[in-house]
């Protein structure tokens, strides 16, 4: 028999279940939900979420995730139950708490459903999980995915101004999902590629840190991911296939950079022709400059499609070096696996075709841009990219 303090009478108790990985932990399953207990039942607590109000038959405790039966409403499942098992007497009182996220499997994928008649599926990647006792405008929360050594991976903050990178906080218990990946390649405004979502490399499975800072105040976890225990894919490949897809990604970031430096110049030369204006005077320089806008002008076509401003228009355009090289981004991370032979084949042949316009850049920059600089000084008008 086991106690039921502060479990109403009218939720006649069905079902107690045991948690294995906590001595005094207890889920007990009523006529209208889920409870817990911290102390063999001695005090109960609602752990009903958002479980329908429906007589539980069954619970059942399976890899830290609690299964519920219920009369109706189909099985339900609470993923991770790990901050349950860290909860005791030290943290009450705490401000802030940064549990210990439990070890997650990299997986493929996880297909996501929007159909009001069918289930989510377990979150795909590392779930963290924090409290706050406090949360308003004023407070300042940031969450740093970092490698084992410390170098950091990713920060998600309440404060961040790329969506990407926001992170919603409130006050009390809060869920937080990493989805294992790095950060992508450098985008800029308008750019349309092809067949190349932008997903930076799946971190390799082994140790990595979480680390919650709040106002200030900062705490750390350690977390493992990983691997399908289905695949025979060594640590070593699933390195090779990390290195390959940075090195990717890092070369597009390179020819993304190239693309906004030549549109900042060509803007400044947009600048210096309106100072200039048609003046014959003027004649020389703007001459050097239009010679100095079409050199640029075929480096960045080289590089990039400027004609794609719609996700329909490569079909008509074609894509350049930059999407060409993104598109393994997705083509040699669709399993977990080495680079194939005729992927590192196309990574270097790629490489080398930016390396050669990047090396065009910089000495049509070098050539041209001295030159105006000093004809805009002797004119009076100040130039400098």
């Amino acid at each position: 028999t086991v106690p039921t303090k502060g479990i109403p009478n009218d939720e006649f108790v069905r079902v107690v279940r045991a948690d294995p990985k906590r001595k005094g932990l207890l889920y007990a399953g009523t006529e209208k939900g889920v409870w817990v207990s911290f102390d063999d039942g001695d005090n109960w607590s609602k752990l009903q979420l958002n479980l329908p109000p429906v007589p539980i038959h069954d619970l059942a405790v399976k890899n830290d995730n609690l299964i519920a039966a219920t009369h109706g409403r189909s099985f339900w499942l609470i993923d991770d139950l790990t901050p349950l098992h860290q909860i005791n007497s030290e943290l009450i009182g705490k401000e802030t708490v940064l549990f210990k996220p439990m070890p997650s499997y990299r997986m493929a994928g996880s297909n996501k459903r929007d159909a009001k008649l069918e289930g989510e599926n377990h979150p795909n990647g590392v779930m963290i999980h924090y409290f706050l006792k406090k949360a308003d405008e004023q407070t300042v929360v940031r969450l740093d995915i970092l490698e084992s050594d410390g170098d950091t991976i990713r920060t998600f903050s309440n404060k961040a101004k790329d969506k990407a990178d926001q992170l919603t906080v409130q006050a009390g218990g809060g869920r937080f999902v990493w989805d294992m990946r790095y950060p992508g390649y450098k985008t800029f405004p308008g750019m349309v590629f092809y067949g190349s979502p932008n997903l930076g490399p799946k971190a390799v499975p082994g140790i990595y840190k979480v680390r919650l800072t709040v106002n200030g105040q900062s705490q750390t976890q350690e977390f493992e991911i990983l691997k399908d225990p289905r695949l025979t894919t060594t640590p070593a490949d699933f390195q090779a296939q990390f290195d390959f897809l940075m090195k990717v990604r890092n070369k597009v970031t390179e020819a993304n950079e190239s693309i906004l430096n030549i549109r900042k110049i060509k803007d400044d030369l947009g600048y210096l022709k309106k100072k200039m204006g048609d003046d014959p005077k003027n004649k020389e320089i703007n001459e050097a400059i239009k010679k100095f806008e079409d050199e640029l002008k075929t480096i960045e076509n080289d590089i990039h499609q400027t004609k794609n401003s719609s996700v329909q228009d490569p079909l008509n355009y074609g894509i350049r070096l930059n999407n060409r090289l993104a598109h393994l981004m997705i083509e040699q991370a669709q399993g977990d696996f080495r680079p194939t032979k005729q992927g590192e084949a196309v990574r270097e042949n790629v490489s080398k075709l930016i390396d050669n316009e990047l090396g065009k850049l910089t000495m049509v920059i070098g050539t041209n841009l001295q030159k105006i600089n000093q004809m805009a000084k002797e004119k009076g008008v100040l130039f400098v990219n």
